[in-house]
Parts: C-alpha cells; structure tokens; sequence
C-alpha cells in the first residue's frame, strides 16, 4: 500500500516537473506574455538589477571597500549595461498614440525625412523632432544665375561664379 502510494506520488512530481517540456506552448506564451512582452519584462528586470548593483557599489566605495580606480572601472562598465538595456526598452516601446495620431494628421503635408533615424519631420525643419539631427535645408540659389547651390560649394556649378561674390 505504501510502496503503490510512493510511486503514484513520484509519477505525479515526475510529471510536473516535465510538463513544460513536452508542453505544445511557445516559449513566453504560457504567462500570456508574448515575446516582446517578455523581453519588455526581462530587460525591466536586469536594469533594475544592474542600478542595484551601482547603489551597492557606491556603499562599498563609501564604505572604503574599494578603490577609486576599481570604483570607476565597475561604475562605467555597469552604466554601459544599463545605458545599452535602456536602449533596447525603448526600441521595444510601442509608438504612442499622440505620435501616431500626429503621423495621421501630418499625412497630407509635405515632409523631409531624417538621415539618421528615419524619422519624418516637417517641410522646413532645421532639426529632427527624434534624434536632433540637423537636417538639410533648401540651398541658397546662386546670385548670379539663380541656380541651388550645394550646402559646403564655393563656387556656382552652373556659372562658376564664387559664392558670396553677387552680380
């Protein structure tokens, strides 16, 4: 009787323990949490987990545990981790809705898109709305013969006039 219960019970531990395993679930799935969500969640985690460790580094130097080279070497290399998780976290983040709605009312206006991020950004805008980049604006025309000049020329590549030169 004994020996019958024992083995049920190991059975049922045995299954519990390989369900997951022989599970039909997708990775992720099985909290509903799909795979964004979750690395959304795990990326949360290890940046909490790594200002963690900077707070217990800061205590340990204040403490006098460790050196000020040690001390800086550990707090570059630990806020280049976060600064490359929060980097992700945000590449993750669904748009938001105001920017969406913005993107929807903009549709029609002409626009200048960004060469760095890609952002578009409106006809006349001297700096990306995301990034801060400067963007292209409309060259000056040349004051001899009226042709755009590129942004860096010295001289008309229509006329040859020097730029700045006039008529």
């Amino acid at each position: 009787m004994i020996l019958a219960l024992l083995a049920t019970l190991g059975a049922i531990v045995v299954a519990f323990v390989l369900l997951p395993v022989f599970s039909s679930e997708a990775p992720g799935t099985r909290f509903g949490l799909d795979e964004v969500e979750r690395e959304q969640v795990d990326l949360s985690d290890a940046k909490n987990r790594l200002l963690d460790a900077i707070k217990d580094l800061d205590f340990e130097k204040d403490a006098g545990k460790v050196s000020d080279q040690d001390y800086q070497a550990a707090r570059d290399d630990y806020m280049a981790q976060v600064a490359a998780v929060m980097a992700r976290i945000d590449e993750l983040a669904p748009e938001p809705a105001k920017k969406a709605e913005a993107k929807k009312s903009d549709a029609g206006r002409p626009s200048v898109a960004c060469p760095s991020c890609k952002e578009t950004n409106p006809q006349g805008s001297k700096f990306c709305l995301e990034c801060g980049t400067a963007l292209a604006t409309e060259a000056p025309p040349c004051a001899s013969c009226g042709e755009p000049l590129p942004a860096k020329a010295k001289f008309c590549v229509e006329c040859g006039t020097k730029v700045g030169a006039g008529v």
